[in-house]
């Protein structure tokens, strides 16, 4: 009898660890989810895709898609710094993003104001640019924290600081390093899909998902090539640009039906 009693006084105790465990849980889900929001909102058909773009293109939908990514970065990053799951070793990296992503807002309307006078395009491009190494290095940090699945590398290799980021930056620059760094990670894709394809029990309709970014993103590899001949034909940046568009739209809602 005693010990029945002792089991019952012993309940509301083992109900609180429990709560506090699945808080626990919840709480670190929420952490590494703002990074994956963090990764997304910066990347491949968002903040920084778009803020190239809008350098190169003074598309106002450009222009409007940069923004809102940059205040969805900045609200993962605010919660980030706030959450008790990340320790204080990784305050200087979030401190680091948020100095990029200020930045790069404020560069927005710094391009709207320059194409508006009618600077040429390398101009307006050198007006806006921002160090990145900083950043870059902020949030290869913050993901150390976590395990990442194939599709969540994916998504970064071909973000902020990698693939598209390093693309845009090759068309605009004229730099052979944003070539061999596009090409790095663009391999580092074509990769993690041949991975997907051999690990993972997919579907016809994941199938056709993972081959249509896959099929994207070997059209932006094989364009490399093309960028370094048309600026040693000393093609314009516009006219580079226009030569190598690609249609992201299957890409993208392949990238959004395969992590649903």
């Amino acid at each position: 009898m005693i010990g029945q009693t002792n089991r019952w006084h012993l309940l509301p105790l083992v109900l609180l660890l429990m709560l506090t465990s699945m808080v626990s849980v919840q709480v670190a889900a929420s952490a590494r989810n703002d990074v994956v929001i963090l990764v997304r909102s910066l990347g491949y058909g968002a903040g920084i895709h778009h803020f190239k773009n809008y350098v190169l293109r003074g598309q106002a939908k450009s222009h409007v898609i940069a923004k809102k990514s940059f205040y969805d970065a900045l609200q993962a990053l605010n919660r980030l710094e706030k959450s008790p799951e990340i320790n204080p070793e990784y305050q200087p990296a979030i401190a680091a993003i948020k100095t990029m992503l200020k930045a790069y807002d404020a560069g927005l309307e710094r391009v709207a104001q320059l194409r508006s006078k009618g600077w040429r395009l390398e101009d307006i491009d050198r007006s806006v640019t921002v160090d990145d190494s900083a950043a870059i290095a902020a949030l290869e940090q913050l993901r150390t924290r976590w395990q990442w699945s194939d599709l969540e590398e994916i998504e970064y290799q071909l973000g902020y600081g990698k693939g598209i980021h390093n693309f845009k930056n090759y068309v605009l620059r004229q730099q052979e390093r944003y070539h061999t760094l596009a090409l790095e990670n663009f391999l580092a894709v074509e990769s993690l899909i041949v991975n997907r394809f051999n690990t993972a029990r997919l579907d016809d309709e994941q199938r056709e998902a993972l081959q249509k970014v896959g099929r994207v993103i070997q059209s932006y590899r094989n364009y490399l090539g093309l960028i370094g001949r048309l600026h040693a034909m000393q093609r314009s940046e516009r006219q580079i640009d226009l030569a190598v568009k690609i249609n992201d739209g299957p890409a993208l809602a392949g990238l959004a039906l395969l992590t649903r």
